[in-house]
């Protein structure tokens, strides 16, 4: 057995490019393995196995179902109808030597009906015309994926000091952000991240990025749809980074970021929160963000001025339920919603800290004013642990129409029914249920806006890690 152990250290040490050299000592008296190259030390021969024995691997099954009827006077090129199967490998490592590991994903996204529209959750044929009812948007179809493959490091065990990430992976930090569906979306690129004590600061870039609606990672392009189009005269964003600093005592945080997308687009956006303890464990949390991005004229819109969003809720939280509040404000002079990303559409954004956001819109249009307030209840506290039930409503005016040039007053309401299996065979299993019905005040005006939409989705997931 030991014979095999030195066997599989040296294959790894070949793969790695490190090679033991003859003349130096073998093994010396009492060690777990083979000579570190250059001294007398052995390497450890439970933390090279670290990589396997302390790893994770997590298979998960989600269905994903969505009706979404929109009112549009060119066609229903707004609705969504989808039924899709998503399975998904998820491999986390340990940490040889407590310092070095990777990560690998992969799912496939099966379409399980015959659908409409852009799901977001499948891969979607742009030149795909077969279907006349698509009205020209293409074809959602079923794929499968290497999601992520990356590389990975920190410096002590706790996550202070040094950690990095490098390969196709995630990226958070400052306005560079990882958003997703099913799954999560990846960048081809690193990210690092130095921590001391409650401070981090970090850097990430990309040259390349994948969403959760294509089969592979793709150049950035200052087009909305990435150049896959026929006819296509998309250009490329060589590369998408950021700076971020995050500053996250117990209770509260404070994140700040800067980023460009070169040649194409800058922002910069900073966030805080606190969270106050009130008697008998009752909580109060104020959240506040802000965000501003312009176009760079050599890939951009020329003579860009910048656009800008705010948004602040509170929630109280008292046994069980919780009662919320936000209000925002949005400003574009360029026209349409604010982009938060740094390309045009679909990734390089981190804008998971708008308060005043709604399942159907972002309520980010130029010159929205939205209110927004909120009811939720987990019914753990009677007895009834993993169901939770909610209800929020969102209240705007002054969405400008440069079509029509006047303001609208466009409104949503969405609820939720979720249930998660605590405990027994079934723990990891989940489902939820999510209406939503938004009235635009007839904001769309000759391609510009959202019209009225009817939406439900019912997402049931499992998971389990080994």
């Amino acid at each position: 057995m030991h014979t095999q152990r030195s066997l599989l250290l040296a294959v790894l040490a070949a793969f790695t490019g490190v090679a033991l050299a003859a003349e130096e000592p073998a093994v010396p008296p009492a060690s777990d393995g083979p000579a570190m190259k250059g001294t007398a030390q052995a390497i450890p021969e439970s933390n090279v196995y670290d990589l396997l024995t302390k790893s994770e691997t997590t298979l998960s099954a989600l269905y994903y179902g969505r009706d979404r009827q929109e009112t549009n006077p060119t066609g229903n090129n707004g609705d969504i109808r989808v039924n899709a199967l998503n399975l998904g490998l998820n491999f986390k490592s340990g940490y040889a030597w407590d310092k070095l590991g990777f990560d690998a994903a992969a799912h496939s996204s099966i379409r399980l009906t015959k659908g409409i529209g852009f799901s977001e959750v499948l891969y979607h044929d742009y030149n795909d015309m077969t279907n006349p009812d698509e009205y020209g948007g293409g074809r959602d179809k079923s794929d499968a994926v290497l999601s992520q493959a990356a590389i990975k490091f920190r410096q002590n065990p706790d996550g202070q000091g040094l950690s990095f990430r490098a390969g196709y992976t995630p990226i958070s930090i400052g306005t560079m952000g990882t958003s997703g569906g099913l799954q999560s979306h990846a960048y081809r690129g690193f990210e690092g991240k130095y921590k001391i004590g409650d401070f981090e600061v970090g850097y990430g870039w990309a040259d390349q990025f994948r969403n959760e609606w294509d089969y592979r990672f793709r150049d950035m392009t200052n087009s909305w749809e990435q150049g896959r189009s026929n006819g296509s005269t998309a250009k490329k964003v060589d590369y998408v980074n950021s700076v971020g600093l995050r500053y996250a005592p117990e209770n509260a945080f404070i994140d700040i970021g800067f980023g460009e997308g070169k040649d194409y687009r800058r922002t910069a956006q900073i966030a805080g929160s606190y969270t106050w303890k009130l008697s008998g464990g009752d909580t109060l949390t104020g959240v506040a963000y802000y965000f501003q991005g312009k176009d760079e004229s050599q890939l951009g819109m020329k003579n860009s001025q910048t656009a800008w969003h705010s948004s602040a809720s509170v929630t109280y939280t008292t046994g069980g339920l919780s009662l919320m509040g936000g209000i925002g404000k949005s400003r574009n002079p360029d026209g349409g919603e604010v982009n938060f990303r740094m390309t045009p559409y679909g990734n390089s954004d981190n804008r998971n800290f708008i308060q005043t956001w709604g399942q159907d819109d972002d309520f980010v249009w130029d010159g929205m004013k939205v209110v927004k307030l909120g009811v939720s209840y987990d019914f753990a506290k009677v007895g009834v642990p993993g169901l939770t039930m909610g209800v929020s409503g969102n209240y705007s005016n002054g969405a400008f129409n440069p079509n029509t040039n006047r303001t609208y007053t466009v409104k949503e309401v969405d609820a939720s029914v979720g249930y998660s299996v605590q405990n027994g065979a079934l723990k990891g299993f989940s489902i939820g249920v999510y209406p939503g019905w938004f009235r635009s005040g007839g904001f769309l005006q000759a391609g510009y806006g959202k019209g009225d939409r009817n939406d439900v989705k019912v997402i049931a997931s499992y998971s389990k890690t080994f």
